[in-house]
Parts: structure tokens; C-alpha cells; sequence
């Protein structure tokens, strides 16, 4: 695939990243810091004006697991992230304050904000050219081994976030097969609405076939040499099986009454429909979950609430945390 289209795209970043080294473009780059940390914090304010403080203090349990599981599948994202660039960037530890920012700017802002952010930074990071003549390639490898994503962070920054889906879906698929051997299936029914539930279905078998396409198309989509997507699947495999283990784990800790099959069955359903082309996915979880849950209904609802809040928390403690990691001197090259 010709990189001539790309051009005017490459062109464009170029002047953005001139511009961003003038002093008025580092005004600019602190004042939307500034501003994203003011909207983190506005999300968190409201977010606990929604619940309340007592009734959040209420729902917590004090269990030590519960805040050791919480904040672990929180710092899962970030970590395998870090884990997934360090031997291509030579990253130091103090770095993974970058993919904290990364984390917050994809869930915070809009999808694939932090990805785009993770591009410019490891573009200065590395010294990387904007050479609007010859772009980089990111359209795919071809009959090449693959190329190196320290010389190319751009086309690295793509894979990852391809192969991240790939393993998100792969997994979310190996759940639905769990979730109907415990009996998904009657739950669905009696929950959704004929037509919602077929549409649903169509939607993520679509998915499904979209994912096939991708490996089969792997030369034409993946830049990196194979051993490196791998290498990222993996790792993307791992922090997904390990972040829905973790957030189970939060949910039999804070609520111990309901069954182990039960949080199994729901823990799987949540993945689904989370992939599923359905509107209104958190009312409709919460419908399945009292279907599930059973008594216990309203203190999950109430804890699910509670989990957003430390999520928008955790934002902004990885936030602040991040920037001023990032005002450090840089360590010395490894």
C-alpha cells in the first residue's frame, strides 16, 4: 500500500511539532494540562456529588483485598503498556509515568487520544523526523520482516493498539463460550428484547469475522516485525485475563453472599455486552445483573457506582502523579 496519501498528514505534524517547541506552543501544552487536570478533577467532584459521601464510605468495604484488587486492575493498563515499549524505547521506570497519561487520555477524553499522544512523545523521545517526503510507513510490512518501531514509534503505537483489540476480543470470546456453559443464554433471553438480543448477536459475530479478517490481512495491516506483535499480544492477552480476574475479585470480596458462578456468569456477561452494538450497555448490564444477583442487586449497582468514582480518582491521582514525573531530569541512557 503507497504511503503517498499520507503526505498531507505527515506534512501536518511536522508544522504542529515545530510549533510545539516555540514558547507559545509550551503556553499552550501547560494550559491544556492544566485543563485536562481541571476536568478530571470537575468528573471526580460531580461523580461523588451523584452518590454521596456516606453512601460512598458505605458501600467500600474496608477489606484491604478489595482496595489491593481495585488498584492493581487499575494499574494493569499502564503497566503492560510499559512492559510492551520498554525493550523497544529503552524506556526507564520513571516512564511509565507516560502511559499513565496515555491511560487517563483514552478513558477520560475519547478513544485512541492517548495513542495519538503516545505518537508525539515518543517522537521527541526518539528523535524521530518528519521528513512530510518520506513518512514513515504505517500502512503494513508486506514482504518485509517488519520494521523497527524504535525508527518507527508510529507504526509501533498502530500494532499495539491492534493486537490490544485482538486480545480484548479473543478473550471477551472465551468468556461468552464460559458465560453460556453456565447458562448465559436464558439469562439474555429473559432479559433482552428479541430483536435487541439478535442484533447484539449479529453485531458481535461481525466482530468476530472483522478479527479473522485482521489475521488473514495481518502483512497489510501490521507494520512490526512478527516476533514483536507477539510479543504484544501476549502481554495485552495477560492484562486482560488479569484485570477481569481482578475486578471479579472486587466484587466477591465486597459482596461475599453471591455465588462464585453467579460473579463468574456476570464477570462474562459484562465483557460481552461491553462488545456488543447495543444501546444503553450499563442499563442493561444492570438489568442482567439483578437478574443475577438476585438480593444482592442494589449493593452491586451501588458498588459498580462507587468502582466509577475510584475510577475517575484513580485518574487524577495518575494524572498529577505522571506530571510530575515528567518534570524530573531525564535519567542517563541505559
Amino acid at each position: 500500500m503507497s504511503n503517498i496519501s499520507f503526505k498531507p498528514l505527515w506534512s501536518l505534524v511536522h508544522r504542529i511539532k515545530e510549533w510545539a517547541a516555540t514558547p507559545a506552543g509550551q503556553r499552550v501544552q501547560r494550559a491544556i494540562s492544566l485543563l485536562l487536570s481541571l476536568v478530571i478533577i470537575g468528573l471526580l467532584v460531580r461523580a461523588v456529588a451523584d452518590i454521596g459521601w456516606s453512601s460512598l464510605v458505605d458501600v467500600l468495604p474496608p477489606a484491604p483485598a478489595f482496595w489491593l484488587f481495585f488498584a492493581a486492575q487499575y494499574l494493569a493498563q499502564p503497566v503492560a503498556d510499559w512492559l510492551i515499549y520498554r525493550p523497544w524505547w529503552r524506556l526507564h521506570p520513571i516512564d511509565i509515568g507516560v502511559f499513565f497519561k496515555k491511560h487517563v487520555l483514552n478513558e477520560a477524553l475519547f478513544a485512541y487520544a492517548g495513542d495519538g499522544w503516545l505518537m508525539a512523545w515518543a517522537a521527541r523521545r526518539l528523535n524521530i523526523p518528519f521528513d512530510a517526503a518520506n513518512p514513515p510507513r504505517i500502512a503494513g510490512r508486506g514482504d518485509n520482516p517488519g520494521f523497527d518501531p524504535a525508527a518507527n514509534p508510529f507504526a509501533a503505537v498502530k500494532d499495539v493498539a491492534i493486537t490490544s483489540g485482538l486480545a480484548g476480543n479473543l478473550f471477551t470470546l472465551l468468556m461468552l463460550l464460559l458465560a453460556l456453559g453456565l447458562g448465559a443464554a436464558s439469562t439474555l433471553e429473559d432479559t433482552l428484547a428479541p430483536d435487541l438480543l439478535k442484533q447484539g448477536s449479529a453485531g458481535f459475530a461481525v466482530l468476530v469475522a472483522l478479527n479473522i479478517a485482521i489475521l488473514f490481512n495481518r502483512n497489510r495491516l501490521f507494520t512490526l516485525p512478527v516476533r514483536a506483535n507477539i510479543h504484544s499480544f501476549l502481554l495485552h492477552f495477560g492484562r486482560v485475563s488479569l484485570s477481569h480476574a481482578l475486578i471479579v475479585g472486587t466484587w466477591m470480596v465486597a459482596l461475599p453472599e453471591v455465588g462464585l458462578s453467579a460473579w463468574l456468569l456476570l464477570g462474562a456477561l459484562r465483557l460481552v455486552i461491553s462488545r456488543m452494538p447495543l444501546p444503553n450497555k450499563q442499563l442493561l448490564f444492570a438489568a442482567i445483573a439483578a437478574s443475577i444477583a438476585g438480593d444482592a442487586a442494589p449493593a452491586l449497582a451501588a458498588l459498580m457506582a462507587a468502582q466509577g468514582v475510584l475510577t475517575i480518582a484513580g485518574h487524577a491521582l495518575t494524572w498529577f502523579l505522571a506530571e510530575a514525573m515528567q518534570r524530573r531530569p531525564a535519567p542517563a541512557a541505559p
